[in-house]
């Protein structure tokens, strides 16, 4: 299996919305501290971050550009509404973004832990959406799978 292309850290959406723009607040969600590449402290992905605390971020108001511009997709309401999809609760982080220049829209799916993306209410959010938009899954054992619009793969689990 080809891996996709994914950039490391992840590319921001430009403009970036400012916090008083998304749909959602993260309160003590720290999903992101887990998955993200964070460059400025030497993080790597799917690593914990040294400041990840139980009620969130410890360095929240000096964190570094990398966390202050990650654009969430539950935080933007691009997945279902509903405190059950944040991301530290459904165990799954969208994360999309639309390429520039060129305009190309781009999904993924993040496993926060084993068997997450296998979840019934995840399955069929994912079979409404590739009805007409592709995704990239990321299993939290590393493997990946992209999912297109033609029905040519098939679903998780």
């Amino acid at each position: 299996m080809t891996l996709p292309v994914f950039p490391d850290p992840l590319p921001i959406v430009s403009p970036v919305p400012s916090a008083d723009q998304f749909e959602r607040a993260c309160g003590d969600c720290t999903a992101c501290c887990l998955l993200l590449a964070v460059v400025e402290l030497n993080k790597p992905m799917r690593f914990a971050c040294d400041h990840q605390g139980q009620g969130g971020c410890r360095i929240y108001s000096d964190r570094p550009p990398t966390c202050r511009e990650f654009d969430c997709g539950w935080r933007r309401g691009e997945v279902p509404t509903g405190d059950d999809w944040r991301p530290d609760r459904r165990g799954v982080m969208h994360v999309g973004w639309t390429e520039q220049p060129g305009g190309q829209r781009r999904d993924y799916l993040f496993e926060l832990w084993p068997g997450a993306l296998s979840d019934p209410a995840v399955v069929a959010w994912l079979q409404g959406h590739t009805r007409t938009s592709e995704i990239t899954l990321s299993y939290r054992n590393g493997t990946w799978q992209t999912l297109i619009p033609d029905g040519t793969d098939t679903m998780p689990g």
